[in-house]
Formats: C-alpha cells, sequence, structure tokens
C-alpha cells in the first residue's frame, strides 16, 4: 500500500473521529434541549431558526471549502495566493449576505407565517459571515490534506457549540440563549482558524504568482455555492413546507392563529427532532468526502483516468456498505429510538423516522456521487442534478403536504370569539369557553400531526431517490464506474434479516412506562448491539468484507 493510500485512509479515521465527535455533541444537544427548553414548541423554534440559517451557512462553508481546497490540491505552491483571493471574495459575497439575510428576516418569517421570528433570524445572521471566512482556513487546510489540523478545528468549534448553546439555555436565556451561543462558537472557532493559518501561510515558502487564476476561483465558488444551496434545500425542504402549511389557517377558522402557531411549531420539534436522527449515518459519509474531494481533483486534473475510476468505484462501495448498515438500525427500531429518547408526544413522528432513515441512504449516495462529480471538475452537472431534485422535493411536499392541510382543516371544530350569544366572549364566561375551545382544537389538530410529517417523509425519499439514481447513471456513463452490485444484493439480504429480528423481538413503547426511560434506553442499544452484531457476521458469512479489506484496514492504522 503506498503512503499515499495509507495517509488518506488514517486521514479519513481521523476526520471521522472529529465527526463522531460532532454526532456526540449534536446529539448532547439536540436530546439535551428539549428538556432545557421545556417544550417542543420552544425547540421547533430553535430549530426552524437554526435550519434556515444553515441553508445559506452550509452554501458559505461547503461552497467555500470545496472551491479553495480544490484548487489549493491542485497548485500547493500557490496556496497563499489562493487564500488571499478567497478572503477578498467573501467581502464582497459573504458580507453582502449576510446583510441581506439580516434585513430580509421580516420576510423569512412571514414565509413561516410567524413574524415572532424576526429577531431570532436576525441574530443568527452574523453566523453567515463568521462561516464564509471559516470555511477558507478549513479548505486550505482540507487541500493541502492537513487532514488532523482540520479535524482538531472541527472538534474545536463542535465542542464550543456545545457549550455555548446549552449553556445560554441553562442560564435562563431560553431559545434567544441557543442562537446567541450558537453565533458566540461560530466567531471564536473562526478567528482561531484565522490565526494559525495564516501563521502556518506564513512559514510556507513564497513562490511567483502563475496566473491570476481569480476568475476561476469566482466561477468555481459560485456554482459550488449554486449547487450547495440546492443540496441545503433538499434536506431541508420538507421542514420549511411543514411549518409554513400547517400555520396557515383557514378562512372558517380565522381567530385561532395562537393554536395554529403552538401545533406548527410542535410539528417542527417533532419532525426536526426525527431529522436529527436519519442524519446520523450521513455524518459518517461527510468524512468520505472531506479525503476523496481532493485526491479525485488531483487525479481528474492528471487526466489520471485509471485511478479516477479506481477512487470512485472504492468510494461508492464504502460509502453504500457504511451509510446503509447504520440506516438499517434506524430503520427497523425508530418507535423505539424515540419512545427512548424523547417524551411520549414525540412518538407521533415514528413513522415519519422509518421514511427518514431510508431517504437518508439516498441523500448520502446521492452526495457522495455529487461531491466527486465536483471534484472532477463538473460542477454545473452536480448543479443540475441538485437542483433538480430540490425542485421535485419542494413540489411534492407542497403537494403532499397541503393535501394533507386541506383534508384535515374541516374536521376541526373552533368556537370563534364573539359568536357565544348575548357578547358572552367579553365576560369570564365566554373567555373561558373560548380557552376551551382553543384546546379542543389543539388537541383535534395534533393528532392528525401524523399525516403531515408522514407525507412530507415520503416526498423527500422520493426526490432524494430520484437524485441517487440519476447521479449514478451519469458518473458511470462518464467515468465507466458503477456500484457494485453484489455489495446491494448482500445488503437486501442483511435488510431482511434484521427484518425478521424485529418481528420476532418487537419493543413495545409502552415498556417505557413500566421499566422507565433508562432501562428502556439499555434495552434499545442492546437490541441495535445485537442486530449490528448480525450485520457484522452477515458481512463476513457472505464474503462482502474480505480478507483484502481487513489488510487494507490494518495498513491504514499502521505506523
Amino acid at each position: 500500500m503506498s503512503d499515499r493510500v495509507k495517509k488518506a485512509g488514517r486521514g479519513f479515521l481521523v476526520i471521522t473521529g472529529a465527526k463522531v465527535w460532532f454526532l456526540v455533541t449534536s446529539a448532547i444537544v439536540q436530546l439535551g434541549l428539549p428538556i432545557a427548553f421545556g417544550s417542543a414548541e420552544m425547540f421547533g423554534m430553535y430549530k426552524i431558526v437554526t435550519e434556515a440559517i444553515s441553508l445559506l451557512n452550509m452554501v458559505m462553508i461547503t461552497g467555500t471549502l470545496q472551491a479553495v481546497s480544490k484548487l489549493v490540491s491542485e497548485r500547493p505552491e500557490q496556496a497563499r495566493r489562493i487564500v488571499n483571493q478567497a478572503v477578498m471574495l467573501q467581502c464582497f459575497i459573504g458580507v453582502p449576505l449576510f446583510l441581506a439575510y439580516m434585513l430580509g428576516s421580516p420576510l423569512i418569517a412571514a414565509s413561516f407565517n410567524d413574524d415572532t421570528l424576526v429577531p431570532l433570524l436576525q441574530l443568527s445572521s452574523l453566523i453567515i459571515a463568521f462561516y464564509g471566512f471559516y470555511a477558507i482556513f478549513v479548505g486550505y487546510l482540507n487541500g493541502v490534506q492537513e487532514f488532523v489540523k482540520q479535524a482538531s478545528l472541527d472538534i474545536g468549534f463542535s465542542t464550543l457549540k456545545m457549550v455555548g448553546i446549552l449553556g445560554l439555555v441553562l442560564l435562563g436565556f431560553g431559545v434567544t440563549g441557543a442562537v446567541s451561543g450558537f453565533v458566540a462558537a461560530a466567531g471564536i472557532i473562526c478567528l482561531v482558524a484565522g490565526i494559525w493559518v495564516f501563521i502556518l501561510l506564513k512559514r510556507s515558502p513564497e513562490t511567483p504568482p502563475a496566473e491570476s487564476g481569480f476568475g476561476r476561483l469566482l466561477t468555481y465558488l459560485i456554482l459550488v455555492m449554486l449547487y450547495t444551496f440546492a443540496l441545503n434545500g433538499l434536506m431541508r425542504a420538507d421542514l420549511f413546507i411543514l411549518k409554513s402549511v400547517s400555520a396557515d389557517v383557514p378562512a372558517s377558522l380565522v381567530g385561532a392563529e395562537g393554536v395554529f402557531k403552538v401545533v406548527s411549531d410542535k410539528i417542527a420539534g417533532f419532525y426536526g427532532a426525527v431529522l436529527n436522527i436519519a442524519r446520523i449515518p450521513y455524518q459518517g459519509v461527510i468524512a468520505i468526502t472531506f479525503i476523496i474531494f481532493p485526491m479525485i481533483s488531483e487525479a481528474t486534473f492528471k487526466e489520471d483516468h485509471t485511478t479516477t475510476a479506481n477512487y470512485i468505484r472504492s468510494t461508492m462501495r464504502y460509502c453504500i456498505l457504511i451509510i446503509s448498515t447504520v440506516a438499517f438500525l434506524l430503520i427497523f427500531n425508530s418507535d423505539a429510538i424515540i419512545g427512548a429518547l424523547y417524551s411520549t408526544d414525540y412518538q407521533a413522528a415514528s413513522t415519519a423516522l422509518s421514511y427518514l432513515s431510508m431517504s437518508i441512504i439516498f441523500f448520502a449516495i446521492f452526495f457522495v456521487a455529487t461531491t466527486i462529480v465536483i471534484g472532477a471538475g463538473h460542477p454545473i452537472v452536480a448543479v443540475v442534478l441538485m437542483g433538480a431534485s430540490l425542485a421535485f422535493s419542494a413540489g411534492l411536499n407542497w403537494i403532499l403536504v397541503r393535501r394533507v392541510h386541506e383534508s384535515v382543516m374541516p374536521d376541526l371544530a373552533f368556537t370563534q370569539p364573539g359568536s357565544v350569544a348575548g357578547g358572552a366572549s367579553e365576560t369570564i364566561s365566554g373567555a373561558i369557553h373560548a380557552a376551551n375551545s382553543e384546546s379542543v382544537l389543539a388537541a383535534q389538530y395534533l393528532l392528525r400531526t401524523p399525516e403531515y410529517m408522514e407525507s412530507a417523509a415520503m416526498a423527500t425519499a422520493l426526490a432524494m431517490g430520484i437524485g441517487c439514481i440519476l447521479s449514478i447513471l451519469w458518473m458511470g456513463w462518464k467515468f465507466k464506474a458503477w456500484p457494485p452490485v453484489a455489495t446491494l444484493l448482500r445488503l437486501a439480504v442483511i435488510a431482511a434479516a434484521l427484518a425478521a429480528i424485529e418481528r420476532l423481538i418487537p419493543l413495545d413503547v409502552a415498556l417505557v412506562l413500566e421499566l422507565g426511560k433508562l432501562k428502556f434506553l439499555g434495552l434499545v442499544v442492546a437490541k441495535m448491539a445485537g442486530m449490528g452484531v448480525v450485520i457484522l457476521i452477515l458481512l463476513f458469512a457472505l464474503r462482502e468484507v474480505t480478507k483484502e479489506d481487513i489488510a487494507r484496514f490494518r495498513k491504514v492504522l499502521g505506523r
């Protein structure tokens, strides 16, 4: 095994370690916040604000990171010039985008039918500027394949964010405190990363500039940002449409706006919670893309077609194995996982979790495939593929969720204020009557919330599945590198085995009341661990994992 492959393998392990820590800190935040807030509504507000800002944050960080990484990996001797140009570009892209988001926050809140989100959205806009510059520094480290330094920044940021968000909430600052903690963490890590990278660049030998490359950097950056916007829109379209549609008050229920706000926030909280769980396998795949991106970029720049095809085949195989095996554990334990981690009202999203866990398999493969396409120098193709999938997802989500909304609204009963005979709504008895009417309406509405979430999850799974298939077809046509059919068949056998185990050993959520949360969580972990052992046994028995894979792994770990 070459030193280059060993370095790549170790880099994968280091980046994976950072992503594992990210998952741990994220789990602490996402599981701790519902408890610290004490209500699904506040958690729902936090999810809407952070998911909305993340749509642009990820555009800044992923687009900038990949653009800088690609150009630095192609010409490492020009790294200082590339970084300086990227900093200049962010002054003209990232800073105006931050200002536009802050000033446009009232319009964004209006799209969610919730004006109370405006100050939170304005506060969160600062993250856009911090992420834009932070991405330059991480992109440089990725481009020169300094994976340990990159991972250390990721670990530091994850830790700062966890402490900042939970710390301020526990101090009593509520949703504003949670968003402020996020902003502070982004600002601190941006400053630290900038100082570190400029020290490294100052120590590196300065080479005479070749061609300017500014136009190429700008073009590439814009294309990757468009792609990243579509990618993150695809990840969030369902949540945004759920919040917007469920908060829409029909003419027949005017006067119940407060009820619709509370219920729509709850739906966002329920759905946001299961989104966090479903995305767990995707985080492992991100580590793969950080390693494969500069390698594919360099190989295609040198027109090494054989090496490129080998990278793609190997990457797709390991990606499919990682994402599928972890997602299977979520799919076949969705009810039990929610019952163990959240309060009983979150159980409304259990079926949606199963659909979302399946969709994340498609999405992760789609993400890796389009990352390879970008690394190979075809960002326009990635933009078209991801943009088409986003359009399909948004359209289908709107149609299905709106259809559910229109079918639910006629079944809800509500006595409008002022409709009680004798002006009773202006008296104490009238106020009590109105409050009771709102409580009945909220209870009726909440009973139907699973239909909303299941429709959104199904629409998302279909859109991600179509995008996955299209990206694989294009990559196979362009690079003659297809995903391994044998691996897919073996995974189908493993899925069937896990389904059989679930039928034989079901975990009834009702056991939570009998055993308590902690003991039930122990049972869930034990069952999932047992399923994990079954997966490993079948991977070896079906000869999916071979001696060559084991030898490769040992060499990667070897000194």
